[in-house]
């Protein structure tokens, strides 16, 4: 090397004049590797850098092609010359050493810009993407969810990375939890069938198709496919994948604004019981629809961008002037936001649901008017009457003891009459615009007779029956209204076929724990006045656990649910009340007449999980990772008591 200088400097020539560096796409193996210039003499041979480290010069299997510019591109290249190029951009594709778990996709993608790069003249074919690109990655926050670019079309064959996120941490596993076309379809059937009239939160018009909801609503469409998924093993990624693509868009991107953002966390969380989930989940997840919900201002208008007056950074000026479909959108799913809140806060009792504002008020009735399907009809009621359950645990649900909630109702012969003359005036209307076999009939009533109990349970003592020590002839009246209300929901619920269970949301199971509690407490309370041989006639409790668990046993065979035995959440939930039933049928066996005072809930759901493992492990085989109906009944338990 220092002769080949020295010559260069006798002859007066630099070094530089006899060396060139490689073009792109041509340097050497080992160069590109240490990612270093790779500089070549015009003589020819090794470049400088292998030449001093002694090393192999060669040149890489494969070539980079730089990407041409539409300037360079002549104007009068066929379109058959940029056909050929792009097919060669997909041959060096496969040539590459592509996975064969995105060379679908990325064909696809190809073949896609096709018809764009035909409707310019000075168009050029894109640059095939480098492997990475391709590859879906798992290492960072990127990876969870890529937002489509303002312009660039979206095909209903692109990955979920595109839409939705990946299904999963790797490339093959993606490609085998992805819903194909055909399964797509089925779940999207299954959800507007099933489903939707039970939570009615968005409007699908009418020939709507998977394919093109996953285009206009990705985010929505993934919720979508993994409540109505039939494998545990692919409805347990799409769901991780929902939480993935959350704090992606949430947090890291602030995507606080979007409709479908909202709408996919609403079904993602109206269906939470299709996943064997935690309390924790319910809560974090009701807090971020009701952020959307405050950052779109769709709880009032008026307040909308007020907030930014604080903020050093705005926002770009939104268009005011939304079209009316997205307007009845917004109105569904502020409307189907409080619903849920409200349920979750009234069950749980550890949460505040959304506010009602006037503007709420606004939407309902211009709702009512505008209605474009009977969902939107069931959805009015549901509210209404979730409304009124709202306003009857107010105290409760904004931090307040139950002597303060107890302070600031009226006498409930001041309000109990004309609420329940109110509530049958506005089921009654309802009812005669449903069929009596169909799935919003049955959820209206549902809701109807849950919101009844809830009055007729507000009268009593601290509002609730295990408070009432000593039984009037005053309390007679609430109690046996309490008991109507209670067998009339189970008569409903008890008509509607096993094969539907799998439709129910969230409240139906909520009012489901809340109906047996009530049922137990009035078939064991203690009281001369108080006949419980006469309510065990009326609505025997044991038996509806009996046909209950029963029915749940039998929804993973008649929907086909696959994967292991127990793994899916009806029968998670007919373990457990089996395991009810043995503790609730000990304590309803004849005792002699004792104590006045009654247990709220059995023994069985006073343990602690651990205790209740150890003394039934054979009856509740795997519960242990399964805790949140029994949590739920010993939070009721709990509340009851304080």
């Amino acid at each position: 090397m220092a002769s080949t200088d020295s010559a260069a400097a006798e002859s007066g020539e630099s070094p530089q004049d006899d060396t060139y560096a490689a073009p792109y796409g041509r340097s050497c193996f080992n160069c590109s590797q240490a990612k270093c210039k790779c500089i070549y003499l015009k003589a020819g041979g090794k470049c400088q850098r292998c030449q001093r480290l002694d090393k192999e010069c060669r040149q890489p299997a494969t070539t980079r092609r730089s990407t041409t510019r539409r300037s360079a591109i002549s104007k009068s290249t066929s379109k058959t010359n940029r056909l050929e190029n792009k097919i060669e951009d997909l041959v060096s594709l496969l040539r590459a050493g592509v996975h064969p778990g995105n060379v679908s996709t990325t064909l696809l993608r190809q073949l896609a810009q096709l018809p764009e790069n035909q409707k310019s003249t000075d168009s050029n074919a894109a640059s095939p993407p480098g492997h990475s690109e391709i590859s879906v990655s798992s290492s960072g926050p990127s990876s969870v969810y890529t937002r489509r670019t303002n312009g660039a079309e979206s095909t209903p064959e692109a990955s979920l990375s595109d839409g939705g996120g990946s299904l999963s941490t790797g490339a093959a596993a993606e490609h085998e939890t992805e819903p194909t076309g055909v399964q797509a379809e089925e779940y999207f059937t299954v959800f507007l069938t099933q489903m939707l009239p039970y939570f009615p939160c968005m409007y699908v018009p009418p020939g709507t198709t998977a394919q093109k909801l996953r285009r206009d609503r990705p985010f929505s469409w993934l919720c979508i496919m993994a409540i109505a998924s039939k494998s545990s093993a692919q409805r347990r990624l799409l769901f991780d994948r929902i939480k993935q693509v959350v704090a992606q868009r949430l947090v890291h991107e602030y995507s606080c604004r979007e409709l479908d953002m909202l709408q996919g966390i609403l079904l993602y969380l109206g269906w939470s019981n299709q996943q064997v989930y935690n309390k924790a989940n319910i809560y974090v997840f009701a807090q971020l629809a009701m952020g959307i919900v405050y950052e779109m201002g769709l709880f009032n208008p008026e307040a909308k961008g007020k907030h930014m007056l604080l903020c050093v950074h705005q926002e770009p000026l939104e268009n005011c002037t939304a079209p009316r479909g997205q307007v009845m959108e917004e109105r569904r799913a502020v409307l189907g936001c409080f619903l849920l809140t409200s349920t979750i806060a009234t069950f749980l009792q550890q949460s505040d649901s959304l506010r009602w504002t006037p503007h709420l008020d606004d939407c309902l009735r211009l709702l009512e008017e505008q209605q474009e399907c009977v969902n939107d009809g069931i959805l009015l009621q549901q509210v209404r009457l979730q409304l009124v359950t709202d306003r009857l645990g107010l105290g409760r649900c904004y931090g307040g003891s139950a002597k303060f909630a107890e302070s600031m109702q009226p006498s409930p012969s001041v309000y109990l009459r004309p609420m329940q003359t109110q509530l049958q005036s506005r089921l009654q209307e309802i009812m005669s615009r449903l069929g009596s076999h169909s799935k919003g009939y049955k959820i209206v009533l549902l809701h109807h007779y849950n919101t009844s109990l809830s009055l007729y349970e507000s009268a009593l003592p601290k509002g609730a029956i295990a408070s009432t020590l000593n039984v009037t002839y005053e309390h007679l009246d609430y109690l046996y209204g309490c008991l109507d209300s209670t067998k009339s929901w189970f008569d409903v619920f008890l008509s509607i076929p096993p094969g539907e269970y799998i439709g129910f949301p969230f409240a139906v199971f909520a009012q489901m724990v809340q109906n047996l509690a009530t049922l137990f407490q009035l078939s064991t309370l203690e009281s001369p006045l108080w006949d419980t041989a006469n309510v065990r006639r009326t609505a025997d409790i044991l038996q509806i656990l009996d046909t209950i668990v029963s029915n749940m046993n039998l929804v993973a065979t008649i929907n086909g649910l696959a994967g292991d035995p127990g793994a899916d959440i009806f029968s998670n939930i007919a373990q457990t009340y089996h395991a009810v039933r043995v503790g609730w049928e000990t304590r309803l066996k004849p005792d002699p007449i004792g104590s006045s005072a009654v247990d709220p809930v059995p023994s069985i759901l006073n343990q602690t999980l651990p205790e209740i493992l150890a003394t039934s492990s054979d009856v509740l085989p795997g519960i242990g990772d399964h805790d949140w109906l029994t949590d739920m009944l010993n939070t009721m338990g709990q509340n009851e008591n304080g």
